[in-house]
């Protein structure tokens, strides 16, 4: 499990726009767009509905970014 792609995924959830998301991750806009783009072929469906106004996670999404959150915060937690 790739914990940088989990990250990457939650931030653009979180943050809603793009550009917002990859200044947060010290990364350029279109490198986070491609590492979604990916993601979402290797998964064969959307985790995002792309707009002028923001990202938005579809269904597919509400659920990949739960259970990122979870895979991360259980990382955290046997870390400590």
């Amino acid at each position: 499990m790739d914990f940088k792609q989990l990250e990457y995924i939650v931030t653009v959830a979180d943050e809603r726009k793009l550009l917002s998301a990859a200044e947060k991750l010290y990364i350029s806009s279109s490198a986070l767009s491609q590492h979604v783009t990916k993601l979402e072929n290797e998964l064969g469906t959307s985790l995002f509905k792309r707009s002028k106004s923001g990202w938005i996670l579809t269904r597919a999404g509400q659920i990949y970014v739960e259970m990122a959150e979870n895979a991360m915060d259980i990382s955290i937690q046997t870390a400590t």
